[in-house]
């Protein structure tokens, strides 16, 4: 966050954007302080603003804490941020970065199997459900729906991504960015461990490049060299 005495700005993910993280100008603040009575020790602190994105011009809510005890005076040391679009209550969504022009072949058929896109679906309705936790462990479920529907079916999830790799159908730099998604999930499945909201959109991200690897790219090509041949 920048604060100086023309302007103050907040770095927060813009749905209208892309769901991208852009700056975005502080129209109003309240700032609300918890002290521990009787010693009036400040114990946490609550920030409320009305900003606007410096991209899109789009309005927003903004929440966010800061626990002064934990407080690096290097850092902001603000967390938990939530974005509501438009007013307060109505969160701003995750939408399914794949296009629904390519959930189905030309003939109808979908590319995507049903268990997979079930889980996917399901994973982002626990993010905008707030429920990050199982978020995480939605997109280890997704990967584990994958493979068992490519006939990856033994050992661990690790072993099966390797296999995944093994037989082509990932490259290695590609597995090795989804062993950094299956990191994340087990930390929230097995350490409950809460991600953050930028881990969970990043494993996304990785999940849906593997989505698009496996059953929406050789659709395409397929497209593509069936236009070359002329068939």
């Amino acid at each position: 966050m920048s604060d100086n005495k023309t302007e103050k700005t907040i770095w927060v993910m813009c749905a209208s954007c892309g769901h991208n993280h852009r700056n975005h100008r502080v129209l109003h603040e309240k700032v609300k302080r918890y002290t521990d009575e009787p010693y009036g020790a400040v114990m946490s602190i609550e920030y409320h603003r009305f900003v606007e994105c410096m991209g899109c011009e789009s309005l927003k809510y903004v929440t966010s804490t800061q626990d002064p005890l934990e407080h690096d005076p290097y850092e902001d040391g603000e967390r938990d941020f939530k974005v509501y679009s438009d007013a307060p209550g109505t969160v701003a969504r995750r939408a399914a970065s794949i296009s629904s022009d390519d959930l189905c072949g030309d003939d109808g058929t979908p590319l995507i199997p049903k268990t997979v896109w079930k889980m996917y679906k399901e994973t982002l309705d626990a993010l905008n459900g707030g429920i990050r936790t199982l978020s995480a462990g939605g997109l280890r479920a997704t990967v584990e729906a994958i493979c068992l529907n490519l006939g990856i079916t033994n050992g661990t999830l690790q072993q099966k991504i390797d296999e995944l790799a093994t037989q082509n159908l990932l490259t290695t730099p590609q597995a090795a960015l989804l062993h950094e998604e299956r990191y994340l999930g087990n930390a929230a499945l097995h350490e409950l461990e809460t991600p953050s909201s930028q881990a969970i959109e990043d494993g996304l991200g990785i999940v849906e490049g593997l989505m698009n690897t496996i059953y929406i790219l050789p659709k395409k090509a397929e497209r593509l060299r069936n236009l070359r041949q002329g068939s």
